[in-house]
C-alpha cells in the first residue's frame, strides 16, 4: 500500500461518514416541503402525509440497534456500502412510485438503509481518526453533513418539485455513488463476534412502529377510538417487555448498564429531545408556509435558505469550540441559542412573519450544530471503544425516535388546534421547554471528565 493511498485513507472514511450523515438527515425533511404537491398527485390526508414521514423515521429509528450490532459483528465498512447501495435502490424506487402505498413502502426501505449507514459511520470516524483533536474536526464534519441536511433537506424539496416530486428522492442516487466509489480508499474496519438480541429487536421493532402509528391516528379517529386505544396500548406493552428482556438476554441490544453513565444520560436526553423539536418544527412550519401563507413549494424552501448557511458554518465552528473550550462548554453554549431562537418565534405576535421564522430558524439551527459534535463526542469518549458501535446506534436512535414521535405529536396538535398559526406557536413554546429541562439537567448533574 502506497504512502498517498494509506494517508488519505482516513479523508476518504470521514468524508464517506459525512456524505452518508447528509442524506440520513437530508431525507428525512426533504420530503416535508413536497407532501402537498405528492398527495395532489398520489392522493392522502394528514395522516397518510404523516406515514411518508415516519416511514422513514420509523424503521430508521427501530433498527439503528440491530445495525449498531452488525456494524460491530461484520465490520463498519461492509454494513455502511451495504446500506448505502440500499439507500441508492430505494431512492430509485421512490422515484417511480405509482401510489401512495409504494411510496410509504420505499420510504421505510429507505429507513431501512439509513439505520445500516449511520452507526456505521460513526464507527468509521472513531477508527479511522484515533487522535482526539482529529476525531473532534471529524465529528464536526459528520455533524455538519447531518445539521445542515435539516436545513438544505427542505429547501432542496423546494427546488426539486416544481419539477416533478420525484426528484427529491432521485437526487439521493448521485451521493450513494459517491460514497461507494470511495471504498477502495477507505481501510477495512475490525469485526467483532457479538450475538444478536433478535427477541428485542422485535419487541422494539413492534413497539415504536405501533405506537407511533396510534400517536397518529390520534389525530386521524380520535383519543377515544378503540383501534387508537389498542395501538397505544398494545405499543407501550411492547416496549415494556423490551426493557424487561434487556435485563435479562445474554447479549442484549441496548445494554441498560449504558444509561447509568451521565455523559450517556445528557446525550441520549438531547439526541432525542433536539430531533423531537427539529423535525416537529419543520414538519408544521412547511404545511403553515404553504397551507395558511399559501406559500408555492420554491418559495417555502427559500425560507430554510438562511438556516442552511447557519448550520454548516455553526458545526465547523462547533468542532473548533469543543477542542478549545471542551464538550460540556459546547453543549452549554448550543442548548442556550437553540432556546433563545425558540422563544424568540414564539414571543413574537400573531401573525407570524415569515421573516421571524427564517430568523428563528437559523437560530436554532446555529445552537444544534454546536451542540450536536459535542453530544456525538460524549458518546465515544463515555464508552468502551468495543462499545462504540452499539453506543453509536443507541445515540442515534433516541434521535430518530424523538424526530418520529415529534411529527406524529405535532401533526396531531395541528389537527386540533383552530389554526397552523397557533400549532407553530405550541411547538416554539413546547420546544424552549424541552430544552430548557435539558439544559438545567446538563448543568446540574453531569461533569465532563
Amino acid at each position: 500500500m502506497s504512502s498517498e493511498f494509506s494517508s488519505a485513507t482516513p479523508i476518504a472514511a470521514t468524508a464517506a461518514a459525512a456524505i452518508a450523515s447528509f442524506l440520513a438527515g437530508m431525507d428525512v425533511l426533504i420530503v416535508n416541503v413536497a407532501l402537498p404537491t405528492i398527495a395532489a398527485d398520489l392522493g392522502g390526508d394528514m395522516a397518510v402525509q404523516q406515514w411518508v414521514v415516519d416511514g422513514y423515521t420509523l424503521l430508521f429509528a427501530a433498527l439503528l440497534l440491530l445495525a449498531g450490532s452488525l456494524s460491530d459483528r461484520f465490520g463498519a465498512k461492509r454494513v455502511f456500502l451495504i446500506g448505502a447501495a440500499l439507500f441508492g435502490a430505494a431512492s430509485l424506487f421512490c422515484t417511480f412510485a405509482w401510489s401512495m402505498g409504494a411510496l410509504v413502502f420505499g420510504r421505510c426501505a429507505l429507513g431501512v438503509a439509513s439505520a445500516l449507514i449511520l452507526p456505521a459511520s460513526m464507527a468509521l470516524i472513531n477508527e479511522a481518526n484515533p487522535n482526539p483533536r482529529r476525531r473532534a474536526w471529524a465529528l464536526a464534519l459528520w455533524g455538519a453533513g447531518g445539521a445542515s441536511a435539516s436545513a438544505v433537506g427542505p429547501l432542496l424539496g423546494g427546488l426539486l418539485t416544481p419539477i416533478h416530486w420525484s426528484f427529491v428522492f432521485a437526487i439521493n442516487v448521485p451521493f450513494c455513488l459517491l460514497i461507494l466509489s470511495l471504498a477502495p480508499r477507505i481501510a477495512a474496519s475490525p469485526r467483532r463476534p457479538i450475538r444478536f438480541d433478535w427477541i428485542g429487536q422485535t419487541l422494539a421493532l413492534i413497539g415504536l412502529s405501533v405506537l407511533v402509528a396510534g400517536i397518529i391516528e390520534i389525530g386521524s379517529i380520535g383519543l377515544a377510538a378503540p383501534a387508537t386505544l389498542v395501538l397505544l396500548e398494545v405499543g407501550v406493552a411492547a416496549l415494556v417487555l423490551f426493557v424487561i428482556s434487556q435485563s435479562r438476554v445474554a447479549a442484549p441490544m441496548m445494554p441498560l448498564g449504558l444509561f447509568r453513565i451521565r455523559g450517556m444520560q445528557v446525550a441520549l436526553q438531547i439526541g432525542f429531545i433536539m430531533i423531537f423539536n427539529w423535525y416537529g418544527m419543520v414538519f408544521i412550519c412547511t404545511m403553515f408556509l404553504q397551507n395558511e401563507l399559501h406559500m408555492g413549494a420554491f418559495a417555502a424552501g427559500l425560507v430554510f435558505v438562511p438556516s442552511a448557511f447557519v448550520t454548516i458554518a455553526g458545526n465547523l465552528l462547533g468542532g473548533r469550540i469543543i477542542t478549545a473550550h471542551g464538550a460540556r462548554f459546547s453543549i452549554t453554549l448550543g442548548l442556550s441559542i437553540m432556546i433563545v431562537g425558540f422563544l424568540f418565534e414564539f414571543l413574537t405576535p400573531a401573525p407570524i412573519p415569515v421573516w421571524v421564522i427564517a430568523a428563528g430558524l437559523s437560530i436554532v439551527g446555529f445552537g444544534a450544530a454546536i451542540t450536536t459534535p459535542a453530544a456525538a463526542g460524549v458518546v465515544l469518549r463515555s464508552v468502551d471503544p468495543a462499545q462504540a458501535g452499539i453506543a453509536s446506534a443507541m445515540f442515534n436512535t433516541f434521535r430518530q425516535v424523538g424526530g418520529a414521535i415529534g411529527v406524529a405529536v405535532f401533526g396531531v396538535i395541528a389537527t386540533f388546534l383552530p389554526s397552523l398559526t397557533a400549532a407553530l406557536r405550541s411547538v416554539f413554546l413546547a420546544s424552549a421547554l424541552l430544552l430548557a429541562y435539558v439544559l438545567v439537567f446538563e448543568l446540574t448533574r453531569w461533569r465532563e471528565r
